[in-house]
């Protein structure tokens, strides 16, 4: 059977470029018809156009396609057991991305539900490092490497907050800024720790979602404001005082009346 460029288009679903051009990267070959002088293309040709557009659906390259043009059955095999590793790579790691996504999307959801009330319950284990205290940013070269690994090992990650116990006790409120996972995912991703990070244990903690401008302009009032005060005030109406340091999860970034905002999770470790 032989097909014109515009019926093997047809067939194939594709644009003639898009043929054309596998022709030139020298997959499929056209011949010339001795009596009418137009270019066709065989059966042969479909099914190594198929077979090409596979590969490329497996995701290997135009240049590996090419070398595996010319490898023998045993050398395929490997390279397609390469190829599955690779997948299985990608599958877990969305998968675990899915989980995250599915997180945040619950916090939203609370959000809402929870109206900014308090509530008690058991915060989650977490390995931090932090990247900045105050208006400072810290530099330490160890450190950028621990928020390298924090950044991109983990598809999990989150941006936290952190103000110190001592701070509070002496009347300061330093919000350091930096990157957190759950303690299970340091082993899940082997991600490396150094001096420079840190370790949140589990603990019975007032939970409340806030919201704080991206950018405060009264740094140290503000976290005392926005982020403390209905907490502290409903810790001293129970009797609750505070076991240790203070966190923040950032759940969302949003516009709000032509300012941005983000929602935040505060937990308070209490006694």
């Amino acid at each position: 059977m032989r097909y014109k460029i515009s019926e093997l288009s047809t067939l194939l679903h594709v644009t003639t470029n898009t043929i054309r051009r596998y022709e030139k990267m020298g997959y499929i070959t056209s011949k010339r018809c001795e009596t009418s002088n137009y270019r066709y293309f065989t059966e042969e040709d479909i099914t190594i156009f198929m077979n090409i557009r596979l590969l490329r659906k497996y995701g290997f390259t135009h240049s590996e396609i090419a070398e595996m043009k010319k490898s023998e059955l045993s050398t395929l095999i490997s390279t397609y057991e390469k190829r599955m590793e690779t997948i299985d790579e990608q599958i877990y790691y969305l998968s675990n991305l899915r989980h995250r996504l599915k997180d945040d999307l619950v916090l939203m959801k609370k959000t809402d539900e929870l109206n900014q009330q308090c509530y008690i319950r058991d915060c989650v284990a977490l390995s931090y490092v932090l990247y900045q205290r105050g208006d400072k940013i810290l530099t330490e070269p160890d450190r950028v490497m621990a928020v390298q690994e924090y950044l991109y090992r983990s598809p999990e990650v989150q941006r936290m907050y952190l103000i110190r116990k001592e701070d509070i006790e002496n009347d300061k409120f330093t919000l350091h800024a930096g990157w957190a996972v759950k303690r299970s995912d340091v082993d899940k991703y082997k991600m490396k720790e150094n001096e420079y990070t840190e370790r949140y244990e589990k603990r019975k903690s007032l939970l409340r979602v806030v919201k704080l401008p991206v950018h405060a302009e009264n740094h140290r009032m503000h976290v005392k404001e926005s982020l403390l005060k209905e907490s502290f005030t409903y810790m001293k109406e129970h009797h609750l005082i505070i076991a240790g340091d203070i966190i923040g999860i950032v759940i969302a970034n949003v516009e709000e009346e032509n300012r941005q905002m983000q929602y935040v999770l505060i937990g308070i470790p209490i006694e």
